[in-house]
């Protein structure tokens, strides 16, 4: 019964215009972001490592756009069954898909698409996938069944696949010798036994390995791949593939690992220092800490 209410409010939701939904969203998430000082804070603080030279000003202007924009990507994320081919021709433009093309075709090797929470990440694959092929792409599943379905339906809407994180590696291995382009998102804080503490703006930051490792082992190639919203038409977006990370198989592997991992992370600051109002900055990137290093999010646990 509750599985059947929720899918009757999503499709009441659907048959609002997205302008007047997005209008909706977003004011719900200014009144969420009027309250939510533990976030804002957070917040604060990861704008305060990343751009030490940052006013109080232009940091609350970011604060609030991503709150803004938080509505705006639900809005679109509600829509998603609705972008046809004509929607994605009007509304979004990919550059550098040839790069990922040459790779998984021209060279036939494996090849992972490296990115994070930027933009409206979740229309990345889904544009991906209805204009160039399916793809797959690692989630965390949600932690109420019923959301976690629906979500999920509507990100395998145009063929991908979606890969539970805890079963991930094996899943990943085998789509990538199909040679499927498979999405990662790094920019998440991890324990430190699932990463390597490497640069990430003015602090280190302990980032997963994974994406190295597997690369190195499947010798795959590692493309940049991220969306931007359009500033002046919220609606609009462009999708960017980068060249591979050059990778060398024959360097000592572990030392390799931290250089592709460090890499990694140098091509996610810069779409970030580009556009900041466009990444999360709610999530405690710089939690884990080096043994005996105080913490960074002291009392927002």
């Amino acid at each position: 019964m509750k599985e059947r209410i929720a899918r009757l409010f999503l499709r009441i939701l659907e048959a609002v215009p997205l302008p007047a939904l997005a209008a909706f969203c977003e004011a719900m998430m200014l009144l969420v972001c009027a309250v939510d000082r533990k976030h804002r804070r957070i917040a604060r603080i990861n704008l305060g490592i990343a751009f030490p030279e940052m006013g109080d000003v232009e940091a609350d202007r970011i604060i609030r756009a991503c709150y803004r924009r938080m509505g705006t990507s639900a809005a679109e994320f509600v829509h998603l069954p609705k972008m046809d081919a004509a929607y994605i021709r009007e509304h979004f433009r990919i550059e550098g898909a040839s790069l990922v093309r040459e790779s998984l075709e021209g060279r036939n090797r494996p090849a992972m698409a490296m990115t994070g929470h930027f933009g409206n990440w979740e229309l990345l694959s889904h544009v991906y996938g209805s204009v160039i092929a399916p793809a797959a792409f690692i989630v965390r599943p949600l932690k109420s069944g019923i959301l976690d379905r629906i979500v999920t339906e509507r990100r395998e809407w145009v063929g991908n696949t979606v890969i539970r994180k805890a079963d991930s590696a094996k899943e990943v291995m085998k789509l990538l010798r199909k040679r499927i382009l498979v999405g990662i998102l790094i920019d998440q804080n991890v324990d430190r036994p699932k990463g390597i503490l490497v640069d990430f703006f003015t602090r280190k930051a302990y980032t997963t390995f994974g994406i190295a490792r597997l690369a190195l082992a499947m010798n795959a190639a590692i493309h940049p791949a991220f969306i931007f919203r359009d500033p002046a038409r919220k609606f609009h977006h462009v999708l960017r593939f980068g060249p591979p990370i050059a990778i060398d198989p024959g360097a000592p592997r572990e030392e390799e690992v931290a250089r592709v991992t460090r890499r990694c992370n140098e091509e996610l600051e810069k779409v970030i220092r580009e556009a900041p109002d466009q990444w999360m900055w709610f999530h405690r990137r710089w939690k884990t800490r080096p043994v005996g290093e105080p913490k960074i999010y002291r009392g927002l646990q």
